[in-house]
């Protein structure tokens, strides 16, 4: 699970209803808000952190999806919110229509960004 250091930061953000919704373009290419994402300059040295804290934000993205999670992926989910319950990433497990399609929005231009360099998002056939 996430180190004691981790876990603090996640818990010091608060939940906003307002946040602003953001692009993140690696690891993830979607949609997050800046109430969610901790300062990762305060990570650099916990590489281990910075992962399990990328994958939430993945696992989230299939939940979007309406993907039920596989054994591993459910216990790194529930052992993580057993740390921070109240991280503002647990309290967006749904999208409405308008945040869907700018979800859907920013996939396509993370998409468009990595074909303009040559290469091709992971997944991508």
């Amino acid at each position: 699970m996430l180190s004691d250091q981790a876990a603090a930061l996640l818990a010091a953000l608060v939940y906003r209803p307002d946040a602003e919704w953001r692009v993140n373009i690696i690891p993830f290419g979607s949609i997050f808000c800046n109430d969610e994402m901790p300062v990762l300059a305060d990570l650099l040295e916990r590489p281990d952190d910075m992962s399990i804290i990328h994958t939430m934000f993945a696992l989230r993205l299939q939940l979007w999806d309406g993907e039920v999670l596989n054994a591993p992926d459910q216990m790194l989910w529930d052992g993580v919110k057993r740390q921070v319950p109240n991280w503002a990433l647990f309290q967006r497990l749904t999208l409405s229509a308008n945040q869907q399609l700018a979800r859907q929005e920013a996939e396509r231009q993370v998409q468009q960004a990595f074909e303009s360099f040559g290469g091709e998002p992971d997944g991508a056939e």
